[in-house]
């Protein structure tokens, strides 16, 4: 029993136990974008066997913490950081087993003292005996249910054998069926459609309707025939018009096609009676069914029924009577009302848009809070990122009804759950700082340990070495038959206002690069700039419809038949004018996204592409005159506008035909007077909403500039070129010069003044910090990158050249055609500080990981070079760059820890709960668990030592990848605003994987022949 005791709170069991919450983590991800949320829940996050996970890591940290002596002052900065995840744990578990929250939903000009739980339950009913059961169903966890009853002295028992995501009821006649009524029941602009068997009813609230005798609105069968019977007046109303015809209380009427009987506030109509049928139960496609099915088996011993329930979590179940004999059964799956002591009366829902764009900018709800128990009576606003707090209850506004009169509030409570955590978060920060700083702490004791290798004369020179690059040009289309435009006239449209469709006012030049990114996927044209191209396509169109500019992919082109990756808009007409892609586009976007193959992504795209060509060529993007009223979407040229004075009015439809016709010899309007009219237009309507004239510059300097575009190839060739002459200098054990450190950090710093200039620049032009998007957030993971260089590689050559290189492949990888570099405005939810305190700390996390794990493969491939001759002199490279690897991986898990849980309260803030395993946040905590499973190697003696340390900094950066990119691009989630398009991976990643094992295997046979026991490790 000691054994097993000391076994169980012994570290190599404790780093197996952090293992198995990221690998089991990992595959719930997978799950979730597969089966859905509640079966990620119900396999692994809500199972038991990962709750005793979490109490044997709890155990495991108390123990060690009393064992280690962490309460003592020389080790309280390490005991408060550790204790901090007791807190944490703790208060997770306070928060899952104690507090509730749910969802509320108000139409505008009503009340609610309600919420709807967001735990879903299934009731079993049965005169007074009720059995209730929390429940997660999903198609890979259904057998939930199993249950025996004693009804009219027979045994029955209730299980369930199936669940049906999205389900659809489809009534089909079978000679083996049963009598069944297929009706709809409709209240205001809500519409249920339902399909009863004998015995079956709905509780409506106000009268239950049925296919059983107790209802109140119940169907008889007599043969073949369909009666109504109520117990209530009902009125006849022919959906072919006419009066309507009343029906006294106690009736009896045939049902008849084509009417609708109204009573109270609904309306049921009859859309067929089956004599023998079945209830087929199916999963709709498309996805967009509004319930769920729950297969339940009962049986009594003799016979078997299937019985469907069908619910939702989320929704308040709307019971199912199955009758047993002459007892009903009530079943209901579904979640459940929860009642507040006080009520909220939306007043008024808010919806602010960006202008002249459907896209949201903001979303408020105004409520007056009610409470006659306390004698509050008061007026409340709830918008994003600002919550009610009231007597423990939190309220966030999660979201609005598409007609934009009602809204969705999210509610929890969870007021101790809350505090604990958050202490146990603010003490984590605390111990991560002061780790920092202790000088009894491994970070200081690895800091001492750098200076004292720093003390030793090391080998390293200067070794001359030449590095040449060229690029072959590529075949250019032929333009020699459209005239060229003059420089003045480009730069006088580039520095036009315009519209975007996303609601952004910005100059023209921006739009420009961006179409032509998207339609030839190169930000230049045969030597032309974008705008020189785009307004040239407006002005000569029948000769660009000949000219090969639309990307495409092999597939595309077979299908056109045509020779290499660039094809002309007319290549996708044939002679009689009809669009050749017309078929195959339509059939893949009639495909569910996630059954589309690489064709069909492909065939979607380049339609896109081909629509935007001709949105040029028509003027539809030149969205350059502001309306009257200045929330209204900008006029195109072209248009026929309406409020304008008429002169103005001519103008805007007619200025792009009078820009052409001011190209004829002999017109007395010069092109240019054209482009100065359309600026003077935009000043004289659009003075209160457009951005200042610096702003304009600052973004036309930042187009024509493109700043981080220019760096990544110095960065690259630069960090290449000091790595080959450090790898010589090793090798050839000469030493180096001053000069050339000091030229060499000088050429990066430089650099990373031009990355840095490029941030703060992008940062004004958007109005928000440069990490808000894919493409921002990897400019910014670089220049994190590079600023961890700076701080471990000020006195190290092989980090700062390694940080420049992992820099440019970082940009590199940022400017590939599948990240979006547009400055955009920012979701609703974005709209907070937290974006700068959450993203920026967990983003430049990466960047000192992403060092850490770039000198991991540095120190393989130098194993992978060593050789008797060189044994000694590699050793000490390898002591050195494993002890700054050791320090930023620390640095960057410390990072990672403080960004992820910031971000945890960021969600709190804004949706109502700070942990609901979103994929991006699962990956952000898996990756947390690896760097802290690899920082705590060297206290399990089997896995210490330089070797696999370094080895287990690259292969768990493969966790930062997936965090990053694997999530964005692969998996669904709520940070879907951070994402791009990608089609699947690239030739090269595959490649890099080889490439890397292949390295890891060569240097590991001449580690175990050189280095082990001859390297102190």
């Amino acid at each position: 029993m000691k054994k097993l005791y000391h076994f169980l709170v012994s570290m190599p069991f404790m780093g197996f136990l952090l293992l198995v919450m990221a690998f089991s983590m990992a595959i719930a991800t997978f799950v979730e974008s597969s089966w859905g949320t509640d079966a990620a829940k119900a396999i692994i996050y809500n199972a038991h066997w990962f709750e005793l996970v979490f109490i044997l890591l709890g155990i495991s940290l108390v123990v060690n913490f009393i064992r280690y002596k962490q309460y003592t002052f020389k080790k309280l900065t390490i005991g408060i950081f550790h204790l901090s995840f007791i807190l944490i744990v703790l208060g997770a578990a306070i928060t899952r087993y104690i507090s509730f929250e749910g969802m509320m939903h108000i139409r505008e000009g009503q009340r609610s003292n309600s919420i709807v739980s967001t735990d879903s339950y299934f009731t079993i009913e049965v005169g007074d005996e009720q059995i209730r059961e929390k429940v997660l169903f999903s198609e890979l966890s259904y057998g939930q249910i199993s249950e025996s009853l004693e009804i009219e002295g027979q045994k029955v028992k209730v299980k369930s054998v199936g669940f049906v995501k999205n389900a659809v009821r489809t009534p089909v006649e079978h000679p083996a069926g049963s009598p069944l009524v297929d009706f709809v029941i409709s209240a205001g602009q809500g519409m249920q459609s339902f399909s009863f068997q004998e015995g079956e009813q709905i509780d409506l609230g106000e009268a239950v309707v049925g296919f059983n005798p107790a209802a109140d609105i119940r169907f008889v069968q007599e043969g073949d025939q369909l009666y109504l019977e109520t117990d209530r007046e009902l009125e006849i109303r022919s959906m072919a018009g006419g009066e309507p015809e009343p029906v006294a209380a106690g009736s009896r009427i045939e049902v008849q096609p084509m009417q609708l009987y109204a009573f109270d506030n609904y309306m049921l109509l009859v859309k067929k009676f089956y004599p023998t049928a079945l209830i087929r139960v199916t999963r709709d496609p498309s996805g967009n069914s509004g319930e769920d099915a729950v297969v339940l088996e009962i049986s009594d011993g003799q016979r078997k029924n299937i019985v469907n329930v069908f619910g939702r979590s989320g929704q308040e179940g709307e019971p199912v009577t199955y009758s047993i004999g002459n007892t009903p059964v009530k079943l209901t799956f579904g979640s459940e009302p929860i009642y507040l002591p006080f009520e909220l009366h939306l007043k008024d829902f808010q919806l602010d848009r960006y202008i002249g764009s459907e896209s949201p900018s903001s979303f408020a709800s105004e409520i007056k809070l009610t409470d006659p128990e306390r004698g509050v009576d008061r007026d409340v606003r709830i918008f994003m990122n600002n919550t009610l707090k009231y007597r423990g209850y939190r309220f966030y506004q999660s979201s609005y009804d598409q007609d934009e009169l009602g809204t969705v509030l999210s509610v929890n409570k969870d007021f101790w759950g809350t505090l604990v955590t958050y202490l146990g978060y603010f003490l984590m920060t605390l111990g991560m700082i002061l780790s920092l700083i202790n000088k009894n702490s491994y970070f200081q004791h690895l800091v001492r340990h750098l200076k004292e290798l720093n003390k030793l004369k090391v080998a390293a020179v200067l070794a001359g070495l030449l590095l040449f690059s060229g690029q072959a040009g590529a075949t250019d289309a032929d333009l020699a038959g459209i005239p060229a435009l003059e420089k003045e006239l480009v730069s006088d449209f580039s520095e036009l206002w315009v519209h975007g469709r996303d609601g952004r006012i910005e100059p023209m030049s921006t739009l420009s690069n961006e179409l032509l990114r998207k339609v030839a996927r190169k930000s230049t044209f045969q030597g032309k700039p974008a705008d020189e191209v785009v307004l040239s396509m407006n002005l000569y169109p029948e000769l660009w419809r000949t000219v090969p500019l639309i990307k495409v992919e092999k597939g595309v082109a077979n299908l056109l038949g045509i020779q290499g990756k660039y094809a002309a808009a007319v290549d996708f007409f044939d002679a009689n004018g009809q669009y050749r892609m017309l078929e195959p586009v339509q059939k893949a976007y009639g495909k569910m996204p996630a059954m589309r193959d690489q064709l069909d992504k492909e065939l979607i795209y380049v339609d896109e592409r081909v629509n935007i060509c001709f949105m040029i060529f028509n003027g539809d993007f030149f969205t350059f005159f502001p309306p009257v009223d200045p929330s209204g979407a900008w006029y195109a040229a072209g248009s026929k506008p309406a409020g304008y004075p008429q002169a103005d009015s001519l103008f805007v439809n007619r200025s792009f035909q009078l820009l052409k016709e001011s190209f004829a010899p002999e017109s007395d309007v010069a092109p240019r007077q054209i482009f100065a009219t359309i600026a003077g237009f935009q000043d004289k309507f659009g003075a209160a909403i457009l951005p200042s004239a610096q702003k304009k510059a600052a973004e036309m300097a930042y187009n024509n500039f493109q700043p981080f575009k220019r760096v990544f190839p110095w960065y690259l060739l630069v960090g290449f070129v000091l790595l080959v002459i450090l790898f010589f200098n090793i090798f050839r054990l000469k030493p180096v010069s001053r000069p050339v450190k000091l030229i060499f950090s000088g050429i990066i710093l430089l650099i990373f003044l031009v990355h840095t200039a490029g941030l703060v620049l992008r940062w004004y032009i958007s109005g928000h910090a440069p990490w808000s998007n894919g493409y921002e957030s990897m400019v910014y993971v670089a220049w994190a990158a590079m600023l961890s260089g700076f701080i471990f590689g000020r006195k190290y050559p092989l980090v700062l050249g390694t940080a420049a290189f992992l820099s440019g492949i970082t940009l590199f990888v940022a400017h590939l055609n599948w990240m979006n570099p547009e400055i955009t405005n920012l979701v609703p939810v974005l709209k907070s500080y937290w974006l700068i305190i959450h993203v920026a700390v967990i983003t430049a996390s990466y960047g000192f990981i992403g060092l850490s794990a770039f000198l991991g493969l540095l120190v393989l491939i130098l194993y992978a070079l060593m050789k008797k001759q060189n044994q000694k002199n590699v050793a000490h490279f390898v002591d050195q760059l494993t002890t700054i690897s050791e320090l930023s991986a620390t640095l960057g898990l410390y990072m990672l820890t403080i960004g992820t849980f910031l971000g945890g309260i960021w969600a709190n803030e804004s949706w109502g709960r700070y942990w609901g395993w979103d994929p991006k946040e699962t990956w952000a905590l898996i990756t947390v668990l690896v760097y802290a499973f690899v920082v705590h190697m060297r206290f399990i003696p089997s896995l210490r030592g330089h070797f696999n340390f370094n080895l287990a900094t690259v292969l768990g950066f493969t966790s930062v990848l997936m965090t990053y990119f694997g999530v964005n691009y692969f998996l669904s989630g709520m940070h879907s605003y951070g994402k791009g398009s990608v089609d699947g991976l690239h030739w090269s990643v595959y490649v890099s994987a080889i490439a890397v094992i292949g390295l890891i295997f060569l240097s590991y046979s001449k580690y175990k022949k050189f280095a082990v026991g001859k390297i102190n490790e």
